[in-house]
């Protein structure tokens, strides 16, 4: 049976309304996911591309023996890091050690009070507060002496106060030049179960 016009013209409009939606299907489900896949795989391989060009640049200006010297420069210089800091069980002659050196400046060790030991992931921190007496250059040669012990102890927050008349006599100072200084000695102390000191 043959199709009027009009009817002709409705298949028509229906084929064209069906080609045009199916390209818009096409276009949004097929097409536009795919380009976003290639442009996701291009910017990929982009920056694939710029991180072996700093690869071979890093290469061009160094060998693998040049990084295997400044491995084995650190590790030296870790050594000697390590050999600077006392054992737990070596702080107690440090101190005798520090006491020596004050009898052998002048200087009269007042106090010695240990602080809480701050437990840190390197190295546990030890700190003394200190309270002694000796006139001015006595105290400054036993704060050289401390500073060149062969393990690494610092004194920090000194203070430094004429010495009172009382205890001026207690020590004999007839001077009136006698000085008291309050610091706290500080060291950083392998802990327990640490490498050796090596030193």
């Amino acid at each position: 049976m043959a199709l009027s016009a009009k009817e002709r013209q409705q298949v028509l409009g229906l084929a064209i309304a069906l080609a045009v939606a199916g390209g818009i299907a096409f276009w949004m489900y097929w097409r536009a996911p795919k380009q976003a896949h290639v442009a996701a795989l291009r910017d990929s391989v982009q920056t694939l591309t710029a991180e072996v060009t700093t690869a071979r640049r890093d290469l061009a200006r160094g060998t693998v023996d040049d990084l295997q010297e400044r491995i084995r420069y650190y590790q030296g210089v870790l050594v000697n890091l390590r050999q600077l800091a006392p054992d737990p069980n070596e702080v107690t002659t440090l101190i005798d050690d520090i006491t020596e050196q004050s009898r052998r400046r002048g200087v009269q060790i007042a106090g010695i009070s240990p602080m809480p030991v701050e437990k840190r992931e390197a190295f546990d921190v030890y700190r003394y507060r200190f309270t002694v007496f000796g006139h001015y250059d006595e105290i400054g040669a036993f704060l050289a002496d401390i500073a060149s012990l062969r393990r690494v102890m610092v004194p920090e927050d000194l203070t430094l106060v004429p010495a009172d008349q009382a205890n001026q006599r207690t020590y004999s100072d007839t001077t009136g030049a006698l000085i008291q200084a309050d610091f706290e000695l500080r060291t950083f102390v392998k802990p327990v179960g640490g490498e050796a000191s090596g030193g």
